[in-house]
C-alpha cells in the first residue's frame, strides 16, 4: 500500500509539473511573473525594469534574483526576444 501510495504522489507531481507554464521574461507581464514559485511583486518588478535580458542566468548575475529562488524558477522561464 505504500508503494501505492508514493507512485500515486508521483503521478500527481509529474502531471503539476507538465501544468506548468513557460513564461518569457523579456514579455511577461507583472502578473504572468507573479505567477512563478516565490516571485515577490518586487522582485516581479525588477524583473520587468531590469529587461533585456540575454538569457535566463542574467536574473542571477545582475542580482534580480537571488540563486536559491532562480533555481525554483529555472525550468519555468526563458528569455526570448
Amino acid at each position: 500500500m505504500r508503494r501505492d501510495a508514493k507512485a500515486m504522489a508521483e503521478g500527481v507531481k509529474e502531471g503539476m509539473s507538465r501544468d506548468k507554464k513557460t513564461i518569457n521574461i523579456n514579455k511577461a507581464s507583472r502578473e504572468d511573473l507573479l505567477t512563478l514559485p516565490d516571485i515577490s511583486e518586487h522582485e516581479a518588478d525588477r524583473i520587468i525594469a531590469e529587461r533585456p535580458y540575454d538569457n535566463t542566468e542574467d536574473l542571477v548575475r545582475r542580482h534580480v534574483v537571488p540563486r536559491e529562488e532562480y533555481d525554483k524558477i529555472s525550468d519555468r522561464i526563458i528569455a526570448g526576444h
